[in-house]
């Protein structure tokens, strides 16, 4: 089976306590990741900002300030969970399964950092490990959390955050996959979730690709931020199949059609995790 230290990350992505969300999202989208590790000056974990924690966190927000007025120490969580290196990578998706989490702070016998274990990486060990095992059907998500392309963008971030999910998919009126808004679609419009500040500004805003004045921003809808033409998957194709349709395009999760293409689920990297708890050592 393997243990943590042969798949976890040992480059991470951090930040100081005093860094912004301004700064923080910069790191995740450059960076192409979801999370970024909150330091001190010696490097020793204090705790982590999620895409998550920043949308949560600007929703229940009620100041009007900007993204760069607000600190990493005021959103992160600080009640990390850490893993040693030598710990089997089963343990580790269980782990992460118990706690609701999508990452573990991978420390040595001393307390310091030495990488981050992800989902993303036990999808990259399903991938290469896991062929002939299961099913995607086995482990999907029937009936996922769905929109259309002209429902509101900011209602498919409460439906996140009501739902505690990563993304939502976008279906036509046959029940077809035609797009799908996730958290780190969320995470780069991220200052549209503070409208009053950008009316108080008054200053034309970009939205993938396109130009809106602020008095429009609540017209926005889950066409103008979707990404479209999702990759999707048959729900009796191999779970490793989807794992490294995942790892290939760096997405979270795939819409799952029938024979006709109707949306029927959606298999996640959650559900990869459950599937890498569920292996023998």
């Amino acid at each position: 089976m393997g243990v943590v230290k042969d798949i976890m990350t040992k480059k991470v992505v951090t930040c100081l306590p005093t860094a912004t969300i301004l700064e923080v999202r910069k790191l995740i989208v450059d960076h192409r990741i979801s999370r970024v590790v909150v330091v001190n000056t010696k490097n020793e974990s204090l705790g982590i900002v999620t895409q998550k924690d920043i949308v949560d966190y600007l929703i229940i927000d009620k100041s009007r300030r900007d993204l760069e007025e607000i600190q990493a120490e005021e959103v992160m969580s600080k009640d990390l969970v850490t893993i040693k290196p030598f710990a089997f990578i089963s343990d580790a998706a269980k782990t992460m399964i118990e706690k609701k989490i999508s990452s573990l702070v991978v420390v040595n016998e001393d307390g310091n950092l030495e990488g981050i274990v992800t989902k993303a990486d036990l999808g990259l060990h399903l991938g290469s490990k896991g062929a002939g095992t299961h099913s995607v059907q086995d482990f999907m998500t029937w009936n996922p959390i769905t929109i259309t392309p002209s429902h509101s963008i900011f209602l498919a971030v409460s439906l996140m955050s009501e739902h505690e999910i990563s993304r939502v998919v976008v279906i036509d009126k046959e029940e077809k996959p035609i797009g799908i808004i996730t958290l780190t679609d969320a995470t780069i419009v991220s200052s549209l979730l503070k409208p009053a500040k950008i009316l108080e500004k008054k200053k034309p805003i970009f939205v993938k690709g396109f130009i809106t004045l602020p008095k429009s921003i609540h017209l926005l809808t889950a066409e103008d931020i979707m990404t479209i033409h999702p990759i999707s998957i048959g729900k009796n194709a191999d779970l490793a199949d989807a794992a490294r349709l995942m790892t290939r395009h760096a997405i979270s999760g795939i819409p799952v059609v029938d024979n006709s293409g109707k949306l029927v689920g959606i298999v996640t990297k959650s559900d990869l995790t459950r599937a890498v708890a569920s292996m023998k050592e």
